[in-house]
């Protein structure tokens, strides 16, 4: 099952363990910067133990330490380069340094760094760091992007390596050009969807933290009007925030069929 906490916090869960990517569970990036479109309904302390925690990149809208703590576990972290020592110091024992097309296995699941066309750092402290996207591969096959411009060769390869059921992609940050080179929007987005092969999108970094200075409810306008212009409508599905998509059994894996909604995912075509 996947469900979907806004912006780019994703939970996965099967029997082979639970996955979170980038935790961000504050009202404001970085205590003081950018505030929450809407208070974060989750509470983090009561949330199932965690198997593994993966971190894209340092940008305070997707590795935000208060958030880490309230979390109240520590279990195996896995970061691009120059966040191991940072991590170590906040009490992760078990901090995996990974690079692109390097795979560490955590319970049932092999996760694997993947490239993503975007920038590492903390702002004045850019490039002191990496910046990954990650496959997650076990009971399904889950492509988490992470932050990252449009790279037509890059998901091709990807596409080559897994068979992706799920691709979760961003659809905002991209609305100047000076933005695209490290950020997609919708149709950046629905562009990937068909070089990934995956079965089918899910869409994040929208509406949780303004992306840029389009309006929130932009990208995922331009996102149900190009889906229906595709005649996609099957295959993007949107998630509110604590919604789920139940994901198919292992058997099922790399079956042509749909997946299947869990509790509450908005079809498309009626968003």
């Amino acid at each position: 099952m996947v469900t979907y906490f806004g912006h780019a916090t994703i939970l996965i869960e099967s029997g082979a363990g639970s996955v979170l990517t980038d935790p961000v569970f504050c009202d404001r990036i970085g205590r003081f910067f950018t505030k929450r479109t809407t208070p974060c309904s989750l509470r983090p302390e009561t949330l199932p133990p965690i198997s593994a925690i993966l971190i894209s990149h340092p940008h305070h809208d997707h590795l935000d330490y208060p958030s880490l703590r309230r979390l109240q576990q520590t279990p195996p972290v896995v970061v691009p380069w120059g966040l191991g020592a940072p991590m170590r110091w906040r009490g992760y024992s078990d901090v995996r340094v990974i690079r692109p097309w390097e795979s560490t296995r955590i319970g049932g699941w092999d996760i694997t760094a993947v490239p993503s066309r975007h920038f590492g750092g903390r702002l004045p402290l850019v490039g002191t760091t990496g910046h990954l996207g990650f496959v997650v591969s076990g009971p399904a096959c889950i492509y988490f992007a992470g932050d990252t411009g449009f790279d037509a060769q890059l998901f091709r390869e990807i596409g080559r390596r897994f068979a992706v059921d799920l691709a979760i992609l961003p659809i905002a940050g991209a609305v100047f050009p000076s933005y695209r080179r490290n950020h997609m929007n919708s149709e950046d987005a629905l562009r990937a969807l068909p070089l990934l092969g995956a079965h089918q999108m899910l869409p994040m970094h929208y509406a949780t933290f303004p992306a840029s200075l389009e309006p929130a409810h932009a990208p995922l306008q331009r996102l149900v009007q190009e889906t229906g212009r595709l005649g996609w409508t099957e295959r993007v599905r949107i998630l509110r925030e604590g919604e789920s998509l139940t994901l198919p059994s292992s058997g099922r894996r790399h079956a042509e069929v749909p997946w299947e909604a869990g509790p509450g995912p908005t079809p498309l075509a009626t968003a």
